[in-house]
């Protein structure tokens, strides 16, 4: 007779696309802390950078901050605001001012902050649940 194998699982906000996430690293948590961890540390960063793009009234540095910061969304299963991302990044190909994109602007950047909270929420859960092994 084979012995049951139990194995912890954590269970992810509702807004994080766990499969995708499973898709990229299988259930290798303590790696999912670190890419959630590094992906913390360059965030504001990232977001400082865009801000000043758009007060700089620079819509190819707008395009190219919002470009940048795409894809870790992706690497932390934020994939709705990855999408959102592109979505205004393809508007600052279009756009020739940021006046134009202001509405867009200031939704992105609801979603970021919001990105950021959900973000740091997890690490830290993670953190705990990695260490606290069954």
């Amino acid at each position: 007779m084979n012995p049951i194998t139990l194995s912890k699982q954590f269970i992810f906000n509702e807004k994080i696309n766990s499969d995708y996430l499973f898709s990229l690293y299988a259930d290798d948590y303590p790696y999912i802390e670190e890419v959630f961890g590094v992906t913390l540390q360059h965030y504001d960063e990232d977001v400082d950078a865009i801000q000043a793009a758009y007060g700089n009234g620079s819509v190819a540095d707008l395009r190219r901050g919002v470009h940048k910061i795409k894809p870790a969304f992706g690497f932390v299963g934020l994939t709705d605001i990855q999408q959102s991302c592109a979505v205004f990044e393809d508007a600052c190909n279009r756009a020739e001012e940021t006046e134009t994109l202001k509405s867009d602007y200031k939704q992105l950047l609801s979603l970021l902050e919001e990105g950021k909270l959900i973000l740091d929420k997890e690490y830290r859960k993670l953190k705990d649940f990695n260490a606290n092994p069954l």
